[in-house]
This record gives structure tokens, sequence and C-alpha cells, in this order.
């Protein structure tokens, strides 16, 4: 009997202490009470946990006798006993020293108040809704310091991405890419027929946030390739808890955001076609009078025989814009899981994404997948990697002044309202070369007949393994591969309309192929300790890296038969080649960083890179960087201004550099041709092994301050010196080359930088905030080879004293109100003291008479004629902007949240590359369109036109260059614009459904600018018939299970 009651007594015992309960629960902030979202609960000793809802509820089964771990970012971790109990309120206190901000910087991260470099963080908030395929499209008006803009509207086309300026006249102005601590391969590798970009790889939704590092205590650890500034992207990485599912789907439509040259009715350019005859028959009455019996007839005459009116009864003729251009559909879906617990976390994802171009030859598809895992192994070991593919195929078409392939350029200068499409007889297309000063003909004809594209593979391959010895001593090694294979495609197949282009009907094919495989290890030691009030934290570490890069090219022409479109089918050989390099890199790094008592900070870097692109003498280069800062309001004399929540004045100072981007610039290497019947070789460049590093040094000044917990000041002032920069120097005709390149240019950049955030509301159930940023940035030349060189390169030039983008043409200066004429500056320049030999105009009216001395360095501006013109320096204008930046708006109002980003530049020019082909006043006979600018035409009834007078074969107007084809570039756009809701939580929990929330999101909705063309270009300010950027709108859904 007494068995038998010790053993019931045992069983209960056990059914107590084993027995699961449901324990549910809702997770809040102490000082507020709102919910903490997100907040994991962890059964301690086990896997089992979960993560509170957005109401901040969660929900466990566990043992009574359990004990439960709460933790989230920014808050203190608390332990609780369950003892039994099936209803907690958690109140979690906030912790001052996790709620300050983190943020990825070289070979790390820090919190951002002992940070003393120059970064900007741009987070997953401003990526996940934008449209787009390429995340660097997002960048615009984001951080300060950094100018963003499309090289093309194309799906997958590259962003031209500078940071404070530039730096190089060779080496490129490119910023390095560090993707999850890893170097990247970066940039355009197709044939140039289309713009791509080797980032596109990127699923903007796997990207966790982007750090911008700028200035040399930032960037210098990243030693030889650090000069043009620092992209560090971090992808996502699963996250503590249970795991979740996400499933996301967008589609939607876009066209062309901005109107390039806004063309002139049909009727008013047969009117001006008229007015440039009458105006030539006047000047010469001789080329009319025998043969026609008024002036009047003679001009319709010839305005007939060159923009003939329609023959509806033999033509059918439609708007060529909705011929050759659609709206383009988008469509994207994702799915992706993150999950995990202290022992381990992974993030997965897929995506897929269709995006066709407003061309119809233009189009986009994209498969990408990212794992990202790690494990802990042990107490002291984590292990981890990642996994990123993508597979990209890219059709698209030529751009530029080109009749070959743009249809862009063909729309807008070509094909007029005149052009016939197609015969009303049958309906067949009208295939002629309909303007004789072209031998384009109708492009749609042409569409299925050539071939421009670009297959892109990428796989990133990481893993790393993180060994804490101490809690103050750690290491960690890193061990990466990036293989990047490009085939890209350009070809007219066989019976082309347009085979004129390549002289042969058979057609032509180009095949190129590119393999770049870089591999990239790096072990690190760090240490982190607090003795007191004093924190010492250190890094000692080298990397090394290698890169092979192989590309094959074959030309071939003669097809025998239109559906052949593999260059293996050709039967003549046109042209190809092979070219292979390899190039290695090996860098030891390390730094050191101290402060006391969370007020006073100083920190030290340094690199050492060695390079197989110099010569062993010169290949070592070292960088280094000294940053200090000061949190002043941590100081006890300002612990009683309230007002005052965070404030810090900082500075540094540091080098970084810049490679060659010649792989063998110091070697003296052989070139390779046919010499009669055989084959020959020759030194095809000048040795120099002195060539060395670009040198960068850089000092930057900033206070960040944060008052009335609302307002978030950051404040910048930096100058960068680059010197070392590499040229082609002239060197005697005697060594059988006439330059060589040579390290002897010096460039200077320096501005200001502005960051304002205003947090106006936060209640429980509202939100809104506001940012700006503005920066500003002056750039000059320093040196050239030679004192006084100029180098010309249109339509800009590189002097000493004027900026790496100044302008050089003739100096327009209107229309002369007597007789029309457009009149010029003589554009002579005379040095200062000099005795100049004619009358001479200064800048400010002023005259210099002959025989007297020159004043200063200066031009002649009187005015002349086009022939008498000569080309000079216009102070002033540069393509550079004086300010640019962007601003930006959250509202949130309970589930509805509204979210938009506008980006802005001035103080800048724009060089319409197509201005000779609209604005010519009457250069061409032939019908070309004109656009609606032309309209206000000097006549003896408007004497005031800002157009000159028109005339047949002008020989004085638009056509030439001169200033008249600058814009000033100043514009103002709202790049994106988010509408979000989130469903009720309660209807979606009965559906099994987490989160769901719909929105609606557009890019480059308006554009306020006064320019032909879209200003959104490239840094050159050089615009030459690329595709205007897209206004897109898209509907999405997100749903998490």
């Amino acid at each position: 009997m007494k068995k038998t009651i010790l053993l019931a007594l045992t069983m209960l015992w056990a059914g107590v202490m084993f027995a699961q309960t449901n324990v549910s629960g809702t997770v809040v902030g102490a000082e507020d009470g709102q919910p903490v979202v997100g907040a994991y609960i962890l059964q301690q000793g086990t896997n089992n946990g979960t993560s509170t809802d957005l109401d901040g509820n969660f929900t466990i089964s566990v043992p009574n006798d359990a004990t439960l771990v709460v933790s989230s970012i920014g808050y203190v971790t608390q332990a609780i006993q369950v003892n039994g109990q099936t209803q907690l309120k958690v109140l979690l206190k906030t912790d001052a020293v996790q709620l300050e901000e983190t943020i990825v910087v070289a070979y790390g991260t820090v919190k951002k108040g002992s940070y003393s470099g120059s970064a900007a963080v741009i987070k997953d908030d401003a990526l996940k809704d934008a449209p787009v395929v390429n995340f660097e499209q997002v960048l615009a008006g984001k951080a300060p310091g950094v100018q963003v803009a499309s090289y093309s509207g194309q799906p997958g086309a590259q962003a031209d991405i500078s940071i404070r300026g530039f730096g190089s006249f060779n080496a490129g102005n490119a910023p390095l890419y560090v993707i999850d601590g890893v170097p990247a391969t970066s940039g355009d590798y197709a044939s140039g027929n289309m713009s791509t970009s080797s980032m596109n790889y990127l699923n903007p939704s796997d990207i966790e946030s982007i750090t911008v590092l700028k200035d040399a205590a930032a960037a210098s650890l990243y030693g030889s390739r650090a000069s043009n500034g620092v992209i560090l992207i971090t992808t996502k990485k699963g996250k503590q808890g249970k795991l979740t599912s996400t499933f996301k789907a967008t589609a939607g439509f876009s066209y062309f955001a901005y109107n390039n040259y806004e063309l002139a009715t049909d009727e008013q350019m047969e009117q001006m076609h008229y007015m440039e005859w009458y105006n030539y028959g006047a000047d010469k009455p001789s080329r009319w009078n025998t043969s026609y019996s008024s002036l009047d007839e003679y001009a319709k005459a010839r305005t007939e025989k060159y923009y003939p009116k329609r023959d509806e009864s033999k033509y059918i003729y439609k708007d060529w814009e909705d011929v050759l251009f659609r709206t383009g559909i988008a469509q994207n879906y994702e799915y992706s899981v993150s999950g995990g617990s202290d022992k381990g976390k992974i993030y997965a994802s897929i995506a897929y994404t269709d995006q066709q171009g407003v061309v119809t030859i233009d189009n986009l598809q994209r498969i990408s997948t990212t794992i990202n895992g790690e494990a802990k192994i042990g107490k002291h070991v984590k292990v981890g990697g990642s996994i990123q593919y993508s597979w990209q195929f890219q059709e698209g078409h030529q751009e530029g002044s080109s009749t070959k392939d743009n249809p862009f350029f063909i729309w807008k200068v070509v094909l007029n309202p005149r052009w016939p499409y197609a015969y009303k007889s049958d309906g067949s297309l009208y295939l002629e070369p309909w303007n004789s000063s072209f031998s384009t003909i109708n492009p749609v004809a042409s569409y299925s007949a050539q071939i421009n594209d670009a297959r892109q593979n990428r796989l990133m391959l990481k893993g790393y393994i993180d060994v804490k010895f101490t809690e103050w001593l750690t290491a960690k090694t890193i061990l990466s591969s990036d293989w990047l294979y490009v085939h890209d495609r350009f070809g007219w197949l066989y019976g082309h309309p347009n085979y004129t282009a390549y002289s042969d009907q058979g057609g032509y094919m180009s095949d190129r192929h590119r393999n770049i495989n870089r591999m990239v290890s790096s072990t690190t030691l760090n240490f982190d300790k607090t003795f007191g009030k004093h924190h010492v934290s250190a890094m000692l570490g080298w990397e090394a890296e290698s890169e092979k890069y192989h590309q094959t090219r074959v030309g071939k022409i003669d097809f025998s038969y239109a559906g052949a479109q593999e260059s293996i089918l050709g039967t003549a050989f046109e042209d190809g080649y092979s070219y292979s390099r390899e190039e290695g890199l090996l860098s030891l790094l390390g730094s050191l960083s101290y402060d006391f008592d969370g007020k006073y900070y100083v920190t030290g870097t340094y690199r050492r890179d060695g390079s197989s692109r110099l010569a062993p003498e010169t290949r070592w280069g070292n960088f280094w960087s000294v940053s200090g800062s000061w949190r002043f309001s941590n100081e006890k004399f300002l612990e009683n201004v309230k007002w005052l929540n965070d404030g810090k004045l900082r500075g540094s100072y540091g080098t970084s550099g810049t490679l060659p981007s010649d792989y063998f610039g110091y070697m003296a290497v052989y070139d390779f041709s046919e010499y009669g019947d055989g084959g020959a070789s020759y030194p095809g460049n000048l040795a120099n092994s002195d060539l060395t590093w670009e040198k960068n040094e850089n000092w930057n000044i900033g206070l960040d301050a944060t008052i009335f917990d609302k307002w978030t000041l950051g404040v910048e002032y930096f100058e960068k010196k680059t010197t070392d920069l590499l040229l082609d120097a002239k060197i005697p005709s005697t060594t059988g080359f006439s330059s060589t390149l040579m390290n002897i240019g010096a460039m200077k950049n320096k501005g200001w930088e502005l960051a304002l955030n205003v947090d106006i509301l936060k209640k429980k159930d509202w939100d809104l905030s506001v940012g700006v940023n503005w920066s500003t940035i002056d750039n000059t030349v320093l040196a050239l080879s030679e004192e006084g060189e100029t180098q010309i390169s249109r339509p800009h030039i590189w002097k000493a004293g004027y900026c790496f983008y100044q302008y050089y043409t003739r100096n327009y200066l209107g229309v002369n109100p007597e007789n029309g004429a457009p009149m010029y500056s003589e554009g002579s320049f005379y040095a200062k003291d000099e005795v100049v030999d004619q009358d001479v105009e200064l800048k400010d009216g002023s005259i210099v008479k002959k025989g007297e001395k020159m004043p200063y360095d200066g031009y002649n501006y009187a005015a002349t004629t086009r022939q008498k013109a000569s080309s000079m320096i216009l102070d002033g204008k540069t393509a550079l902007p004086k300010g640019y930046g962007g601003f930006n708006v959250s509202l949130r109002w309970k589930d509805l949240s509204f979210n938009m980003a506008w980006s802005y530049k001035y103080g800048h020019y724009i060089w319409d590359n197509g201005f000779d082909d609209f604005c010519a006043d009457g250069y061409y006979t032939t019908h070309r369109n004109i656009t609606a600018s032309q309209l206000d035409a000097w006549t003896e009834d408007n004497k005031d036109g800002s157009i000159p007078r028109r005339v047949m074969d002008n020989d004085q107007g638009g056509y030439y260059d001169s200033s008249r084809a600058l814009q000033k570039g100043d514009f103002l756009r709202l790049k994106n614009l988010t509408v979000s809701y989130n469903l009720p939580k309660n209807a979606m929990n009965k559906l099994g459904v987490s989160n769901a929330r719909v929105y609606v999101s557009g890019a480059n909705l308006l554009t306020f600018a006064g320019t032909e063309v879209d200003p959104e270009i490239q840094s050159s300010g050089y615009y030459n018939y690329s595709m205007p950027s897209m206004r897109t709108f898209t509907l999405g859904l997100e749903v998490s299970f």
C-alpha cells in the first residue's frame, strides 16, 4: 500500500513538473506603454521560442516551471518565471546603450555615437517598395554628398554615382562596392550597345542597409580603392524567432517621365520650313526670279519638295510615338523565409522580375536567390555563409545620335508626321528612305531582324568562421568567390531593311563572352575591452584578393537565311579576338580606437596595399587616417540642458588611393598586327616603372546634434586633394611615342553637407517626420602635365584653375535685333599684361584699346559672326551643381502610411548634343522634325524673337557648336511615393496570416525643370539621345505567415 501511494505521488509530481502550459501575453515598453513589435520570447535552455506580433502579443507552450527570456533590440533583457501562469504582461525597460544606433563600417560595426567618420545610412525601408530593378536608382537624394543619375531609362541600365566630386582623369570615379564585408565586382561588362549593370543581381528586397563611406576615417581601411568613396551593402540575415514566410507580389506600368524635345505641330513645322526658304530666296533672288513668278511661289514649291504634304489616297499615316513605343508592364514575385534561435538563424529568398521597356524590343527578366545562414558551435565558435545567385536576360537598343538602332533618336529627329507608315492598297509597310539625308526606313520592319541582348549570370559564395576566445578577444576569417559571366550579342540579321549600315545584306552578328572570377580572403583579430571609464578597441588583419578576367569576341557576316541568329552560322569572318588578364592585391590592415567616459574618442587606421598593376619598386602603398570626436552632450556642465539630447563635434584626416586603370602600364607591352602576308609585333607603349597610386588626402569636420527629442542635425565640411593623377604626358618623338602615362596631375574637391530630420509627431496612432539634405561641391583642377596645358574633350576642357567638367565652346551672345543674325564672342585669349592686337571687350563690357595691356587673363567678348568666333572657357558654366540633395516626408495614421522622397539639383548646365538636330535655324534642307522652341524666331514683325532668323542652309546658326547647346539643369523631382495599408490583424489571423499589407508605389511621378531633355543625366552633363527616366506606378501585396 505504501509503495502504491509513493508511486502515485511520484507520478503526480512528475505530471505537475512536466505539464505543458499555453502562456499568452503582451510585451510593452515600460516608459511609454507601447507594444514592442518583434520581441523574442525564448524558453531558457531550449530552442523553443516565438516573437511578438504588431500588437506586442505572443503565445508559447512551455512547462509550468519554465523560465522565459524576453529580449528586443534597444531594451534590457528580462527573465520571467512562469510558475503556472497563463497570462503575462511584460514591461521592457529601454537600454540606453543598446538603443544607440549601430552602423556598418569598414570591417565591422560601431555605435553611431562613438563614430568620428563621415557615413550615411540608407535602410531597407527606403528600398523595399521602390519600383526599381537596381537598388542604385533609389539612392538619389537619400544621402548628402552623393549624386546619382541613370545612364538610360532602358530596363536594367547602370547608374552613374559620384561621392563628393571627382578625383581621377584616368582611373575612373566610381565608388568601391563592398557586399557583406567583401569587395565586389561592379560596373558595366556588356559591349556598350546598351547599358547594363553587374549590380543588378541584387534584389533590393534582400538588402538590409546601405552605408556610404565618404571621408578618410570611414574609407581609408579600403586603401587603394577608396578615393571615390565606398558603398557598403549589408544583405538580410535570419532573425531570432519562429520561422516566418513572406510572399510579395507587384505589378505596374511605366512610360516616359519627361517629354524630351517637345516637337512643333505638323502645321508649325511646315510654316518654319516655308520661312527658311522664303528668307533664303529673299537673300538670294537669283535662285528663283528666273523660274518662279514670286518669292512666295518659290518658297511654297521648295517647302513642298522637302516637306511634302500627306497623300492620304496612297498612304496610311500613324502617330510614330504610338507605333514605336508602348506602356511598359512590370511584374515581380518574391518569397522569403527568416527565423532561428540563439543557436542558428537563416534567411532565404527567391525572386522573379519581368520588366518591359517602353520600346517594344526592350525587356528584362531576372531570377535571383539568396541564402544567408549562421550557426553556433558551442559557446565560442560561430560559422556562417551565404549563396547569392542571379540570372538575367536583358534586351535593348543602341543609344546616341545614331540612325542604326535608336528608336528614340529616329522618332524625335527623323520620323516626322508626313512620313508614310504603310501603303493603303495592301497595308504593307512603307520601306523607302523617305528622308534623303538618312538611310533609315520604317524601323518597325527592323525590330524583328535585329538582336541586342545580354545574358548575365552571377554567383557569390561566402563562408566565415568567427571565434570568441574571450569576451574581449575575437577572430574572424572570411573566404569568398565572386563569379560573373556576361554573354552579349549585337546583330542585324539576314535581310535587315537597314542593312546599309553594315554594307552587307547578308547580315552581321557579334558575340562577346566575358568571365570575371574574383577570390577574396581576409582574417581579422579584434580586441574590445572596457577598463572603468576607458574603452579600447583594436583590429589587426590581412586580406588577399585575386581576379581573373577572360574575354572573347567574334564577328561574322554573310548569313544564308533570315532565321540564322548565331554567329557560327555566318559564312564569312569579319573580326575577333581573345583577351585575358590576372591581377592580385595583398593587404595588411589595422585600427586602434580609444574613448574616455563616453565623451572623448580617437581612432587611427592603417592599410598597406601591394598591387600587381604596379612595378615591384612602387607596388606597395601606405594609407592611413586619424579621427576624433568630442561628445559634448555628455559633459557635466551640460547635464541640466534638457533640450540637448545628444551633441558631438568630430574631425578626421587621412589618405586613400586609386590604382591605374591600365593593368600593364608600367611594362613595355607589345601589340600585334599583319605585315605583308604574315604577322608582326611592335612596342605598344613606353614602359614606366615609376607609375604609382593616385594619392588622396582628405580632411573632414562635422557637427551632429539631437535637440528636443525631435530635431536631428548633421553639418559637415570637407576638402579632398588628389595628387599624382595619371595623365598621358607628352614625350620626345625620338622615343617612338608621342605620350606616356605618368603621375603628374592634381585636383581638389571641397564642399558642405547638411542633413536635418524632424520627428514632428510621434503618438500611438500618428507618426509624422520630415527630412532634408543639401550638399555643395566645388571642384578645381590644380595641375596637368605641363604648366598652362589644356586638354579638350568636346564639350569640356581640362585646365588648371577650372572645374573637371568645365564647358568650352563658342560663346553665344544672342540675336542681333537689327537683322536677326546670331552673335558670338570673338573669343581670342590674352594673358595678363599682354599687348592686345585689336580692341578687346572684356566680360564686364569695358574696352581694352588696341596696343594697350590686358589687365588680367581673359577673352575678347566683342560680338562677331560664327566663322570669326573661337571657342573659349565659359566662366561659371560647368556640369557640377552648386547645390543638390533631397527631402522626404513620412506619415502614419494607424495602419495607413504615406512616404515620399524628392531629389533636386541646381546651378549647373547640361550639354544637349541633339541641339544641332532640332535647332539649326534652317540649316537642313530635308524634312527633319523641329522643336517648338524654334517658333520664336526673329522676323521683321518679331524683332524681339529669341531665336535667330531662319534661313535655309544657315551657316551661322544652331548647327554649329556654341553655348546655345547649354541648358540650365535645375530640377526638382518626386523620386518615390508609397501609400501602404496594413490589413486588419484579427481578420488576417483567422486566415492563418500574421501580417498583410497592400501598397501603391510610384517613381519619377513629377518633374519640375526648364530643360529640353530629362535633367537627371550623367554627372558629365552630356546628353546624347539616351532614353528619359521612366514614370512608374506599381501595386503591391505583401503577406507573412
